[in-house]
């Protein structure tokens, strides 16, 4: 099955778009096919000192992007994950404004309210390896 990794982040602020990328249709049909899970409409966003291109991309699950009435939409490399108990999966976009070290969570519910964190709290992530 082929193991995996964790660290530490802590919780911030996004950009504020997770939500309107969730909630597009081709990006919820690709999670839920490939990923397993309907996400909820928006992510975590979690800092950290874990460079997220040494990710092996060899193990990531491909969401891919799309065009639609001119604009371009990328695609994302997704390692499936978990916080505490809750599974979900870490994005690693194509084409992103956040800094290396921001890492974008999703998962089927919101996980602020489903863990009781906030801003500023530290948290915990595993990444499963796929093979």
């Amino acid at each position: 099955m082929g193991g995996g990794i964790a660290f530490s982040g802590i919780v911030t602020s996004g950009l504020g778009e997770g939500a309107f990328y969730m909630s597009m249709e081709h990006y919820k049909k690709e999670i839920k096919g490939k990923l397993g899970f309907d996400a909820y409409p928006g992510t975590l966003n979690i800092k950290t000192d874990k460079k997220i291109n040494l990710f092996d991309e060899k193990k990531a699950v491909i969401i891919e992007g799309f065009e639609s009435e001119g604009k371009v939409f990328y695609g994302t490399r997704c390692y499936k994950a978990k916080i505490k108990n809750i599974n979900g999966s870490i994005l690693v976009p194509d084409k992103s404004r956040h800094e290396d070290n921001i890492i974008e969570f999703i998962a089927p519910v919101h996980l602020k309210s489903e863990l009781g964190i906030k801003d500023g709290d530290e948290i915990r992530v595993e990444i499963r390896w796929q093979k």
